[in-house]
């Protein structure tokens, strides 16, 4: 029993580099959590055995990285790619069923990639656009996101958006000056299509890098209070 099934998901994984691949992929309504059910090793690469909104799926990792994510079938979820690093299943947009985040090596250490569960097709589908960690504001359809743009990271900026036709759509900016320019500030801009109007400027804040004080919760916070001036 063990060596057959050791065959059958050698075989998968095979298949799961194939470039041809579809991305859309069936699944059960039903949700579970991704659990693993067995594990093959080698020196090089190893494959997990996991449960996917009730559907077994096979992750591949290469050099304990993550590599691509097949069905059992053969189907390809996301085909093999030596820039993935790691791989999350969270529910991105609240919706109840478990998404798919798949790291890429970057400078960017937040840089991903976000598959989003659909319901009606019962497949998952890349987000267009959408290059970051998106976090959802709760109680809201809305977005935002970090990067660090330089000065140590004291720079930085935030986008608040939306999804529409599997697409990311920013509809705010946040852009954080700190590098001690007379400009240091933070920018808030309101975005539609391709224009972006400067709405508020706010004094610079001396975060801290522990404790409540800290960006991340400042940016949280400010989206989550203010979001509905920068929906359409």
């Amino acid at each position: 029993m063990g060596y057959s099934l050791f065959i059958i998901t050698f075989l998968v994984a095979l298949v799961s580099c194939n470039p041809q691949s579809n991305h859309d992929l069936k699944y059960k309504d039903n949700l579970s959590s991704p659990n693993k059910i067995f594990k093959n090793d080698s020196s090089e690469i190893h494959r997990d055995t996991l449960i996917l909104n009730n559907q077994q799926v096979i992750q591949t990792l290469k050099h304990d990285q993550f590599y691509s994510l097949t069905f059992l079938s053969g189907d390809s979820i996301i085909t093999c790619a030596d820039y993935y690093f790691k791989a999350e299943f969270p529910d991105i947009d609240g919706d109840g069923f478990k998404d798919i985040r798949v790291f890429v090596f970057s400078n960017t250490p937040n840089q991903c990639e976000n598959y989003l569960f659909d319901k009606i097709s019962k497949t998952f589908r890349l987000i267009e656009n959408c290059y970051l960690d998106i976090q959802l504001i709760r109680g809201t359809k809305l977005f935002y996101t970090y990067s660090s743009t330089g000065c140590s990271d004291m720079s930085w900026e935030s986008h608040l958006s939306k999804i529409e036709n599997w697409q990311e759509i920013n509809i705010g900016f946040m852009n954080t000056k700190d590098c001690g320019d007379e400009d240091d500030g933070i920018y808030i801009y309101k975005i539609n299509g391709n224009d972006e109007k400067l709405i508020s400027t706010i004094k610079i804040k001396k975060f801290d890098n522990n404790g409540k004080n800290n960006k991340w919760n400042f940016i949280k916070s400010y989206w989550t209070k203010y979001h509905s001036k920068f929906e359409r």
